[in-house]
């Protein structure tokens, strides 16, 4: 991914022009690609959102600036003010990396992994899941797909399971929360920042963005965190026994890994973006082949391209797959899985694209990035509000959105575009 220095942009690897400004990209991997933050030329994490940044060779200078700033007497108050977000990671900005232990350690006097108290099971969970199949673990309904798949291609901020919500809280710096689907019992989970949740029966599994986007699981009950590899990750989707993801520490190939961290196996030599798993398949986009959309099986032994069009944000939904078409300034297309009866669904230029059962929900670019709903077909488009929606989940009747507006903070609002609320 290549960031404009003009106006952000994230643009594909081999640009050499800003696809929004037409900016002639210059390399800067001090942007984050997380956030959009531009870090000092010092900085091996971002100091807003503590991810890694794409930097080679600067191990040595990592500590020295958090250095001063703990030097130049700055606390966690005057520190959030300095850099006006409510997504800064104090614990970077003032320690020069991200914990990365799984013990009640403090670095500095700042503690980074201490957990809340464990949280009682779920022992009264009814709610079909979103994800459709689902099985009972002790006295909880489990699901056997981690998230939807427009969830994840959308950051994975939210995942359901039963009647509980796990959430990344961006009031609380991102990290790992969970509350009933009626908005009670609010718990911590972990102080780590995450991104790309699943739940799978006992088990969160996600990327932690605060130990350079490694992949990481823990109980539902907040115990037994565990690091499951020392690769980065993104794009994690967990599908019965195996996890599905992008491998940044391997140039973006795509991999997969038993749930219990056995047999990590490279399933793809392309570098990939937004996958999909369903029903034995990999849908992806494929940054070799200039972002073109393809297919693959799950073990590998069959990969076929399905279009030419430069996609992003790809939903497989049933025989369909709902995309966001570069080719065509970003506006929604579909295709069917087998390449055939492509279509145009709009003339909005989108973003965040997540499809569920007959709805596309998407951030308009074109109205500033308002969040509106349009039927698959086409028909009926409608305007959900008028905050600048990214990341956009949707759980049950409720669509989780980060509002840019107000620093990424959380919202939700339901699918009619009634009772918006502020999440965290």
């Amino acid at each position: 991914m290549r960031i404009c220095q003009n106006c952000k942009t994230r643009n594909v690897d081999e640009s050499v022009f800003c696809r929004k400004c037409g900016t002639k990209i210059e390399e800067n991997p001090f942007i984050c690609t997380e956030c959009l933050f531009e870090n000092t030329e010092d900085s091996m994490f971002c100091i807003k959102c503590g991810t890694k940044l794409a930097v080679e060779g600067k191990a040595a200078q990592t500590i020295a600036p958090a250095a001063g700033n703990r030097n130049a007497g700055y606390n966690k108050e005057t520190a959030k003010q300095a850099n006006a977000s409510t997504a800064f990671d104090y614990n970077v900005y003032m320690n020069g990396s991200p914990a990365a232990t799984a013990q009640d350690t403090k670095v500095n006097n700042v503690n980074f992994n201490k957990a809340t108290t464990p949280a009682p099971a779920n022992t009264t969970a009814t709610q079909e899941m979103v994800t459709g199949d689902a099985n009972t673990v002790g006295n909880t309904v489990g699901n056997t797909v981690g998230n939807t798949v427009g969830n994840i291609v959308n950051e994975g901020v939210v995942a359901e399971q039963g009647d509980w919500i796990y959430y990344s809280n961006s009031g609380d710096k991102g990290t790992l929360y969970k509350e009933r689907t009626n908005g009670t019992d609010k718990q911590k989970i972990s102080d780590e920042v995450c991104f790309c949740i699943n739940v799978i029966g006992e088990w969160i599994y996600y990327r932690n963005n605060s130990d350079g986007g490694k992949l990481y699981k823990i109980r539902i009950d907040g115990t037994e965190r565990t690091k499951m590899l020392d690769d980065s990750v993104d794009c994690v989707s967990v599908v019965e026994n195996y996890i599905y993801f992008v491998n940044y520490s391997d140039d973006k190939k795509i991999y997969k890994i038993k749930i219990d961290g056995s047999e990590k196996q490279k399933i793809s030599e392309h570098k990939c973006m937004y996958i999909n798993v369903v029903d034995g398949w990999i849908y992806y986009c494929n940054i070799s082949d200039g972002q073109k959309m393809y297919k693959m099986t799950t073990d590998g032994k069959e990969e076929m391209e399905i279009c030419e069009d430069e996609s992003m944000h790809i939903n497989v939904i049933g025989d369909w797959i709902y995309y966001r078409n570069l080719s065509d300034g970003g506006k929604i297309y579909k295709i069917k899985t087998d390449g055939s009866c492509r279509a145009k669904v709009n003339d909005d230029i989108s973003s965040f694209v997540n499809v569920v059962g007959r709805w596309i929900y998407y951030g308009n670019i074109t109205e500033g990035v308002k969040l509106y709903k349009i039927k698959t077909d086409g028909t009926d488009k409608k305007m959900l509000n008028k905050d600048q929606s990214v990341s956009i989940n949707v759980v049950g009747n409720w669509i989780y959105y980060r509002n840019e507006f107000e620093g990424r903070k959380l919202y939700k609002i339901q699918t009619d575009g009634t009772e918006r609320q502020e999440v965290c």
